[in-house]
């Protein structure tokens, strides 16, 4: 166990700095490679890992006899004529004693730390479960923010060109001046969301340097692609609530919790058996062996009150442990529940824009702007048709991050990838 703590210590503190050095170039452009970058240096999923293995080693340790009792006596001491000190000592008792708890309360205090061990085990898988979950959303926003960015240039590029040509008719008498401002006014707008929608990636790339715990400011590659959805069939509520009792690292703290309560219940009703006090003392009678004593003592119960209330308290910890195990159940299964409808509208409304209302706004954009260049409608029905295709670009790249966003929380609460 100790190599083991060792091993964590040398991996979660020393090696950062020669982790930094290995950076992948391409550290930024998908997720992949900042969850692994996240779990190999993140500070607080070190710390989860360290404290596990530290109720691990404790556990190993509980349930052992205590340290013996080594105790000299000085007996039959003769002393000095008219004073206090020793003149003579008789006879010298070596003893040793050992106590003994009986009646199972070893077995059941190595089930107790075993049970807070699983505990800190169930606390450093959810860490990991958390920080995944965290880097997930924040590269679902690095990306939106970029495609964002992206969508919105490629429509100014619609948009300067309406402006290049009202300025054109303006110039040549047949347009007025009117339309070339409207055009100027909406190109310089679009010029301001590039700006926003760059700020936006860069609050979304700060949070992830800070998530894999490097300089705020430290070089990102820009998003490529969001990772493919599961499969339609690992995407069902009654297997994922299955998966949730069964995975989700909370209940199963919980569960460990339930454990160490009911082992210090028994323990507290154990307490009415008395623990036994085995000793050996050799006698040592004026500097020769004159043999060997032995004891055996027994600790008698009679504090009844502070029984009673030892096994009072320990019951109601094991009650609350049990209402708070169904709590959690039914808050994480609202969770997820919650997740998945958010999944489903966010894939039901993102295929129906994408199949439907992207396809057909930007048609009619085309068409509009073909027609403003032949001068067969005004800038004002043009500018509405830019609008609707932008609006239904950018809702259509909302609802694939909310996808990503659902689907992280739903993989959180079932302890996993789906």
């Amino acid at each position: 166990m100790s190599f083991r703590i060792v091993a964590y210590a040398l991996v979660f503190v020393l090696v950062p700095a020669i982790g930094r050095a290995a950076e992948p170039a391409d550290l930024g452009s998908n997720m992949d490679g900042l969850i692994a970058e996240a779990r190999a240096m993140s500070p607080d999923l070190a710390a989860s890992a360290l404290s596990a293995e530290a109720a691990l080693a404790r556990a190993q340790g509980a349930g052992t006899l205590p340290d013996p009792t080594f105790r000299v006596q000085l007996k039959d001491i003769d002393r000095e004529r008219g004073g206090v000190l020793p003149d003579r000592l008789n006879r010298i008792d070596y003893t040793v004693e050992q106590e003994f708890p009986l009646w199972g309360k070893r077995g059941l205090a190595r089930d107790i730390a075993s049970a807070n061990a699983a505990q800190s085990v169930a606390g450093r898988d959810q860490a990991a479960l958390d920080l995944i979950a965290a880097v997930k959303g924040a590269f679902g926003d690095y990306y939106g923010a970029h495609e964002a960015e992206l969508i919105t240039a490629d429509i100014k590029q619609t948009v300067d060109l309406m402006a290049r040509v009202a300025q054109r008719r303006y110039e040549q008498g047949t347009g007025t001046q009117q339309e070339a401002i409207l055009a100027s006014v909406e190109s310089a707008h679009l010029q301001t969301e590039i700006l926003r929608r760059a700020a936006d990636r860069q609050r979304a790339a700060a949070r992830l340097n800070a998530l894999l715990n490097r300089p705020i400011n430290a070089p990102l590659a820009l998003p490529t692609a969001l990772p493919p959805l599961p499969a339609v069939e690992a995407i069902n509520l009654s297997a994922l609530v299955l998966r949730l009792d069964d995975a989700n690292p909370m209940l199963k703290a919980q569960d460990a919790a339930i454990a160490a309560a009911s082992g210090s219940q028994s323990l507290a009703k154990k307490s009415w058996y008395p623990d036994v006090t085995v000793g050996l003392s050799v006698v040592d009678q004026n500097r020769r062996w004159q043999g060997y004593e032995a004891m055996l003592s027994v600790k008698i119960p009679l504090n009844g009150t502070l029984r009673r209330a030892e096994i009072s308290a320990a019951t109601f910890e094991l009650g609350a442990a049990r209402n708070q195990r169904e709590a959690l159940k039914a808050r994480t299964r609202e969770q997820l529940e919650t997740a998945y409808w958010n999944f489903d509208e966010a894939q039901r409304i993102g295929n129906v824009l994408h199949q439907t209302h992207i396809p057909q706004t930007e048609l009619a954009l085309k068409s509009a702007v073909a027609g403003y260049q032949q001068n067969r409608i005004d800038l004002l029905t043009l500018l509405e048709a830019q609008r609707r295709a932008f609006q239904n670009r950018l809702e259509h790249l909302m609802y694939l991050v909310n996808q990503q966003r659902a689907l992280a929380d739903m993989e959180k609460l079932v302890g996993g990838t789906l």
